[in-house]
């Protein structure tokens, strides 16, 4: 049975589908390794495959999947609380960042499949922002909710981080 299960959830995992995280990832980058994370959220394309999800202000562009909170702290300490909680999980890797965004890099626990996060942080007034947060599986159809728990996990996480601050 187990042998049947791990042959379905590789089946779906390795489907070719043409959407890898290759292709987000290229697009956040300004051409030379910077990360220029406006022009990927204005042209974020998402797919029609559960694989992915996205937390962001309404009215954001990609029709989001979740509200993201908003943090009485500038953007500045926002984006440190955040980076500290990418920092202390497992499989997590910064590969590219500016003042306003950034790009995570996860491998998964058990697979070892890797996805993109993207981040963008939003300056809503000198004491307030939040954030945009994308989260999607470079391989697969179906990520049986890991990108969603993923975005949630790292939201209530950077808001009990900035409450003990």
């Amino acid at each position: 049975m187990l042998k049947q299960i791990f042959l379905c959830v590789m089946l779906l995992a390795l489907s070719p589908t043409g959407f890898a995280g290759q292709a987000f990832t290229e697009i956040a980058r300004g051409g030379h390794g910077a990360l220029d994370i406006e022009p990927y959220f204005r042209n974020l394309q998402r797919p029609a495959s559960p694989n992915h999800w996205l937390a962001a202000p309404a009215g954001f562009p990609g029709n989001p999947d979740a509200p993201a909170p908003v943090f009485a702290v500038a953007h500045s300490v926002l984006r440190e609380a955040f980076r500290a909680v990418v920092m202390q999980t497992p499989g997590a890797a910064v590969g590219s960042e500016s003042a306003t965004g950034m790009h995570v890099v996860v491998s998964t626990r058990i697979f070892r499949f890797r996805d993109d996060v993207h981040v963008q942080f939003l300056q809503l007034g000198p004491r307030q922002s939040t954030l945009a947060l994308y989260s999607a599986s470079r391989t697969g159809y179906w990520d049986l909710g890991t990108n969603r728990r993923r975005v949630e996990d790292w939201l209530a996480r950077t808001e009990a981080a900035l409450r003990a601050r």
